[in-house]
């Protein structure tokens, strides 16, 4: 199926084996009516395990109570696509680029079946990154080509399925490195902000440091590349779960953390550029993993005015039971004031890179893999840190992968 670079830490290897609002902006879209044949909330569910395994959508019309079960229920999407999905709008787009399927599909998650409204070819990347929307019309998806020396983007229109191609010009691979590694990206006001950095020849695996490309759009010429030596690496993959965004003012946030492949630790950070501009915001140097107390985050979702839901490793956890794979936690954090709300009073979830939270009609909800206790959608409260139990996950499945908005 398809392909995608996906900087995990080590404690992700599980899920790099297997192998989404990604922007700021809080997808509250109109609802659905209760006889079109659409959910209006989507759950990927699995069963088995590596190799075994198959995906299943399962349709939830209310994440605040009741429960929802796989048994008798759900799609089998394992032949259609994988959890690497984009949704937006109430539609599923998904690029695939593997060589013996490569298509870019859009699909209707509808009667309980992911049917296919429109699909064409697409064989020019190699591997997907990251992807931006510009408009509710307009998505950018970012990767490299097979040898990783390029950065190549694709410009899709998400009605037609109209298909445009082409490379960034970045500056050449140093001297020691060989391929590029993308990471984060945004588009605010007419400018794209492309996260990338240089990696070494395995086993050696070094990073270089962070780097932006300030790419003006729709032109695709690269204005200027912002370096940093006060981050490592170049983000997250949305693909699988966000690492920065855009806000309501139009400022673009960025998370930088230390992974598995990084030669040496660094804090997690986020930096912040501002509506327009072509540098980093000196005033604006947020230590999130000083804030958590020491901890290495991983997920970074915006969920309006100023504040956000982190996903962090639990060193607590981790130096308790090494093996486990339930040892992320989620916290809630104000970007705006550089400061941790609350760290939510949530289990344990599976250390993975899944798209874990969604906000709908102002409210905020939280998709949890818990080991040893009930599995639940949890409703948080943005100005307090309290959490609720909603929508109970019962029965006939082995993993959570993601949820999704389809209002």
């Amino acid at each position: 199926m398809k392909q995608f670079i996906k900087p995990f830490y080590f404690l992700f290897l599980s899920t790099l084996i297997m192998g989404t609002a990604s922007s700021c902006s809080s997808n509250d879209d109109s609802g659905s009516t209760a006889d079109d044949g659409k959910a209006d909330y989507a759950l990927w569910l699995q069963l088995g395990s590596w190799p075994n395994t198959t995906q299943y959508i399962v349709g939830v019309d209310d994440l605040s109570k009741g429960s929802v079960s796989l048994v008798g229920n759900g799609a089998e999407v394992t032949s259609k696509a994988d959890y690497g999905i984009i949704a937006k709008n109430g539609f599923y787009y998904y690029p695939s680029t593997s060589s013996n399927f490569g298509k870019m599909t859009k699909f209707e998650f509808k009667n309980n079946q992911l049917a296919v409204v429109k699909e064409v070819p697409y064989t020019y990347q190699k591997a997907i990154n990251c992807y931006t929307w510009v408009d509710d019309n307009t998505l950018l998806l970012f990767g490299t080509n097979g040898d990783g020396n390029k950065v190549l983007y694709t410009v899709v229109n998400a009605t037609t399925l109209e298909i445009k191609n082409g490379e960034l010009a970045l500056p050449a691979i140093p001297t020691g490195y060989k391929t590029y590694n993308q990471g984060n990206i945004e588009y605010s006001n007419g400018k794209l902000y492309v996260a990338f950095s240089n990696m070494g020849v395995w086993p050696a695996l070094a990073e270089s440091g962070m780097n932006i490309a300030v790419v003006n759009y729709p032109s695709f010429a690269v204005e200027k590349i912002i370096e940093s030596a006060d981050a490592d690496g170049n983000g997250g993959s949305n693909m699988w779960m966000p690492t920065s965004c855009t806000d309501e003012a139009g400022d673009v946030y960025m998370m930088f953390f230390a992974d598995w492949m990084t030669a040496k630790e660094s804090p997690t950070k986020i930096f912040r550029i501002k509506k327009g501009t072509s540098a980093i915001d000196a005033s604006y140097n947020f230590n999130l993993g000083t804030a958590l107390g020491g901890e290495t985050a991983n997920g970074f979702w915006y969920v309006g005015n100023g504040k956000a839901i982190v996903k962090y490793v639990d060193s607590k956890i981790v130096a308790a039971s090494p093996s486990t794979l339930f040892n992320t936690k989620f916290a809630l954090i104000n970007i705006a004031t550089s400061s941790v709300i609350q760290k939510l009073d949530l289990p344990a979830d599976k250390g993975s890179q899944l798209q874990n939270v969604i906000v709908s009609n102002g409210k905020v909800f939280i998709q949890v893999n818990a080991e040893t206790t009930k599995d639940y959608v949890w409703e948080v409260n943005t100005t307090t840190g309290a959490v609720t139990p909603g929508v109970e996950i019962i029965g006939g499945y082995d993993y959570i992968l993601r949820l999704d908005n389809l209002k």
